[in-house]
């Protein structure tokens, strides 16, 4: 009896502990949930600017300024899948541009050259699907090094990735977008934010997932399907 209300006690003494270390150090671990989902390399001399599908306002603008500033000389944007009931509209006759045409549109009106601007017209619903489509168009290219412009807290899991589908041969240099409003010392106040964050954990819990089982088994066997996250 008095053993079992010791470690009645006892459990209860390690419960306050960390219900104590939890809620003092809340901040602290919420702060560095979000900024590890931010990576940023210093910009080089690149190849080429790759600029991942979506949010074509935040990411077609700072593409822009580093082909301005002289990085790169040409851009790449890949295509994602067409919006629910646009194929619909197309069939009625009713043309509506898509996300690659708008951020194309974007990039002359930023003063881009259109021989300037590359485009892949193969879709990709997700950021390995993207990586995978990037990495059989540079195949028999010259690009030793591109610039990755993406959403903040979207550069850690694009940098792994796109450096463990690329491989040694290309170099990945990230860029998150500088007007990116994501705040990683805040993310847990803002319901956006928030919502991106549990979003990127879930994927990059999947990578890891399919990075484990390609230790495992090795990489000639068919890895899990991968859980379509953007």
């Amino acid at each position: 009896m008095i053993r079992l209300l010791w470690r009645t006690v006892r459990a209860l003494v390690v419960l306050l502990v960390l219900g104590v270390g939890v809620y003092l150090g809340g901040p602290y671990l919420l702060d560095s949930a979000g900024r590890y989902l931010i990576t940023q390399d210093p910009l080089v001399k690149a190849d080429m600017v790759l600029v991942l599908s979506g949010q074509p306002f935040l990411r077609i603008p700072e593409a822009a300024r580093i082909y301005h500033e002289g990085m790169a000389p040409r851009i790449l944007l890949t295509n994602e899948p067409r919006p629910r009931g646009q194929e619909e509209l197309l069939r009625l006759g009713i043309r509506y541009p898509d996300s690659q045409e708008l951020s194309r549109h974007l990039l002359e009106a930023l003063r881009v050259p259109r021989d300037a601007i590359v485009t892949i017209p193969e879709r990709a619903d997700s950021t390995r699907a993207e990586m995978q489509v990037v990495s059989r168009f540079l195949a028999g290219r010259s690009v030793r090094t591109i610039i990755i412009v993406t959403s903040k807290a979207h550069t850690t899991r694009a940098h792994k990735i796109f450096t463990a589908g690329l491989g040694p041969q290309v170099r990945v240099v990230m860029r998150p977008v500088s007007a990116d409003p994501f705040d990683p010392g805040r993310w847990w106040q803002d319901r956006a934010d928030s919502k991106q964050v549990l979003w990127e954990y879930q994927a990059l819990a999947d990578f890891w997932r399919i990075r484990f089982w390609g230790l495992i088994v090795g990489e000639a066997t068919t890895v899990p399907p991968a859980v379509t996250v953007r």
